[in-house]
Parts: C-alpha cells; structure tokens; sequence
C-alpha cells in the first residue's frame, strides 16, 4: 500500500455505508483508497446523492459529476471514470441495481518515449561507476545511484517505487523485493536473479559502514545518503542528467526527455523483444510484461508493444500472424523509431 497518509472521510449520504465498506476491501487488498476517496468526497456532496430514495448510483448522478472534470487532463478523467466504475460494480455486488458507465476509450500517449539503445545504457553504466564525487558533502546520495540505475533497468520500476523501499522489504534469502509504493497502489513482487542479488548486497555492506545508528533496521529506508535520509527523486534526476551529458546523449528539454523514466520505457521494449526473439509467443509474453510492470491490465501495455514492433520491426517478419492478429494495422513497412 501507498505511503500517503490516510485519514477516514465523514461521507453523509445514503450511500456513505457503501462507501466506507468499499474502502475497507481496498484496504485489505493493500490498495491506497486515496483517489477513491477523493470521488466519494464529490458524489456524497452533490444534490443528486442527497434525493436519492437507495443506495444506487443513477446515470444522471454519473453524467452530472463526469461534467465536473470533462474539459480537464484525460488521463485524470479516464482513471477517475474507471474508479466510478469499480465503485458501481461494487454496489451492484451488493445487491443494488446501481448504473455502470461504460469502459471509457483510454486516452494516447502523448509523450514519445526514448528508448535507450543496449550500447547507451552500457555506456551509462560505466559512466556512474566511474563517477568520483568531486566536492565533499553529506547529502550526496552518489553510493545509491549506480545500483537504483541498474534496478530500474533491471526491472522497470519507478523512481518513486524504488526509493521508498526498506529494508525490510528485500529478501535476500528468498530472493526478491516487494515494491509497496507504487502508482497503482498495489504491492509488486520484484524476484531478483543472481546478479541483482549481487549488486544489492555489495551495496548493503559499503552503505553499512556509514556510522549512523539504525541504518539497517528493518523499518529503514533501504536507499539513503551519508546521513542516513532517504534520498529524493530529485536527486536521481539530477543525477542521470549529469550522466546524459558525459554519454553525449542529448537531452532535448523539459517534456521531451530523455529521462530517468525512459529507462522503464526501455526496459519493456528490451524485454519484450527478449522474449519473442527467444521463442515466446506474443500473446504469453504481453502479459508477462504487463505484470512486471505492475499495470491493471494488458491493455495498458499496448503501447509498449506497438513501440517494440517500431523499433524492431524484424519481430513482425519472424512472428508476423500473430502480431497482424492482435495489431492489423500494422505492416512490415513500420519505421523504427
């Protein structure tokens, strides 16, 4: 579960016991109810939800509160409407015929993400290793920053994610890590190969010499700088830009990238491609991406596949029925990115 802090919402409506039975089974599922609540804080004031004769959500509550954000982000509207959705599932569960709005059209990608060739991201690697810190100072969070590099690749985790993970949350006998803060608010299972154990132990003894009571204790943040704090997303952003300009890897500004994030963005496609060139069918290896990446459903996971075929159109001609299947627009002319 998220670690934004939760604080019960006094919700009056008749639909007000729904809501709170609702929030209850997020919470033991491990979701954050946070932006569930947020929508419940705006049904439960409007008039329409004060008439109400039962506990059910009509078409004309929905078209209503839907007009609130209708000129606003898309995205934002999209996942809101989905959340709508799940609630009036819900009350239909329970026995009441509530009004279920259809599955809204998920919005395009606006933003073209830049994938890192495997030379790029071998030259970014050496690039940190090889990084000395120039100025003394104890906030630097230099130590983390290799190994946070090469998890983000390794697995395609978020900045986000990776920095809130404790120690208590790596298994190193087991061999994995559990990411509880993560955009869906569902906790991911990392399983980690033999390298990656490698890497993250060598780290846990050089960050262990730091002679700071409590750093490994179990609630501690797992990524720290030299005085024990939790290192910010800020500070890996400044970081990789740095790293960037020693690549010579242009950075073509503010929305355009490349970024940090472009790094779980390369990590699909690579993986995607891994996959299918080592013999995996198209439609075992989407969804296998799509759970690593910690989305709800495949369909969130299109893009990256469209984006994998752009740039490695090979994998159209190796696998072509499958793929003209599931994308029949799709042609053997596609450009690479």
């Amino acid at each position: 579960m998220s670690n934004r802090p939760y604080y019960e919402p006094k919700l009056v409506s008749i639909l007000a016991p729904l809501m709170y039975e609702f929030i209850k089974m997020l919470q033991i599922k491990g979701i954050h109810p946070y932006h569930y609540v947020t929508i419940f804080k705006e049904i439960d004031s409007m008039h329409e939800t004060k008439e109400l004769d039962s506990p059910v959500i009509t078409r004309e509550l929905f078209l209503h509160w839907k007009e609130k954000f209708a000129n606003g982000n898309q995205r934002t509207a999209y996942e809101k409407v989905m959340n709508f959705r799940q609630f009036s599932q819900y009350i239909c569960h329970m026995g009441f015929a509530s009004f279920i709005p259809l599955t809204p059209k998920r919005p395009k990608e606006s933003y073209i993400p830049y994938i890192y060739s495997h030379k790029e991201i071998a030259m970014i690697f050496n690039t940190i290793d090889s990084t000395v810190l120039q100025t003394r100072h104890m906030t630097t969070c230099l130590i983390c920053i290799p190994v946070i590099l090469r998890f983000l690749y390794y697995c395609g985790a978020r900045v986000g994610e990776t920095i809130a993970i404790r120690n208590e949350d790596i298994n190193m006998e087991q061999g994995f890590v559990l990411l509880k803060k993560t955009k869906n608010r569902q906790h991911r299972l990392i399983p980690l190969n033999e390298n990656m154990k490698s890497i993250l132990d060598t780290y846990v003894k050089y960050r262990n010499r730091i002679p700071i009571k409590g750093i490994d204790e179990p609630e501690a943040s797992f990524f720290i700088n030299y005085l024990g704090k939790m290192m910010s997303a800020n500070a890996v952003y400044l970081h990789f830009r740095r790293i960037l300009e020693k690549c010579n890897i242009t950075y073509r500004g503010k929305g355009q990238g490349p970024r940090v994030h472009d790094v779980r963005h390369t990590f699909a496609v690579h993986s995607l491609y891994h996959m299918v060139k080592s013999g995996l069918d198209i439609y075992t290896a989407w969804p296998i991406l799509s759970v690593l990446l910690g989305h709800h459903d495949i369909y969130a996971t299109e893009h990256y596949v469209r984006l994998t075929l752009e740039i490695y159109p090979d994998l159209i001609k190796e696998t072509g029925k499958n793929l003209g299947d599931i994308f029949p627009d799709i042609t053997n002319q596609t450009n690479p990115l």
